[in-house]
């Protein structure tokens, strides 16, 4: 017989977060995405501390001491070189992160306030409801999505409201409202699926009101897919923001987008290549991080793929 002190010293089960965590932490595209997410979400903290110079400075002297043109990577005081105007291209990249985090981050801030209780709702009520809510994410769905995006922002370019935060605010609100479908239909199909459990059937019983069901007992069961949700819709968000500000409908001059800034290296390609490489390589590391970091979520999320440990 088992001493009394040891009687209860048996593993006890993880929880669903718990295991997901683990699950996460094994899977070694999760993490290297998470490491490059967290990564880039510092430097777009950090940068104004990090940056040698504030992405607005023109460093004139230089650029003219150079004949009118772009200073090079590894010039004195400049690590990757200035465009034509004499801005500093490490600082202005820097900028770039912060930029595009901020888009990206907001912009799924809009899609969840959108998407979410129009998918609660219609995979809630059902009916006539659910089919209302439903065509009409369909028809929102139907339109292209950049294409929607761009006459969105074409439509009120020469308006004080473009001008808002140097074009950020309509970037924002662009790509939220032509993003949110993918995440109504996801919420509306977990809904669907855990109305009919036990414990949504026993708070029915029991008189408790709908809207404390789903959001006491519904939304918190589908909390999982809904973070994956949003991790597969932030590289989507921050693409979309780079076509915008390479197309010269996004974020607007001084501030820097990885998109303007490769749009000016293409302008230049021929007199100084070197302005397109920055901004390309931090837009190809972020959409990788976030797309590996959404894959390793889907898969810690998915209870189909736990192992017993």
């Amino acid at each position: 017989m088992l001493p009394v002190d040891r009687v209860d010293r048996r593993p006890h089960g993880r929880g669903y977060w718990a295991d997901a965590f683990l699950r996460l932490r094994h899977s070694r595209s999760g993490m290297a995405g998470l490491i490059v997410v967290c990564t880039l979400a510092l430097l777009g903290i950090l940068g104004p501390l990090l940056a040698p110079w504030d992405y607005r400075v023109q460093d004139l002297d230089g650029v003219m001491a150079n004949d009118a043109r772009p200073l090079p990577p590894l010039s004195p005081g400049h690590l990757l070189g200035t465009d034509r105007l004499g801005r500093d291209l490490f600082s202005r990249t820097l900028d770039g992160a912060q930029v595009s985090m901020t888009v990206a981050l907001v912009a799924q801030v809009v899609v969840l306030f959108i998407g979410v209780p129009i998918g609660a709702i219609a995979g809630w009520r059902g009916g006539r409801t659910e089919t209302y809510l439903m065509r009409f994410t369909d028809v929102i769905y139907a339109f292209p999505d950049l294409l929607f995006v761009i006459l969105i922002t074409s439509a009120i370019v020469y308006t004080p409201l473009f001008r808002l935060m140097d074009g950020l605010l309509m970037v924002f609100l662009a790509i939220g409202l032509i993003s949110w479908v993918s995440m109504a239909r996801l919420v509306r199909a977990q809904v669907l699926s855990i109305k009919h459990r036990e414990y949504v059937e026993a708070a029915r019983a029991l008189g408790v009101p709908d809207r404390q069901i789903v959001l006491r007992h519904v939304l918190p069961n589908a909390i999982g897919p809904i973070i994956v949700g949003v991790s597969v819709g932030v590289p989507m968000a921050i693409l979309a923001e780079s076509t915008l500000s390479f197309l010269g409908l996004g974020v607007q001059t001084p501030r820097a987008s990885w998109g303007s800034l490769i749009e000016v290296g293409i302008r230049n390609a021929e007199s100084a290549p070197w302005l397109i490489i920055p901004p390309m390589v931090a837009l190809a590391i972020a959409l990788a991080g976030f797309t590996l970091l959404g894959d390793g979520l889907r898969d810690a999320f998915d209870p189909k793929t736990s192992r017993r440990r």
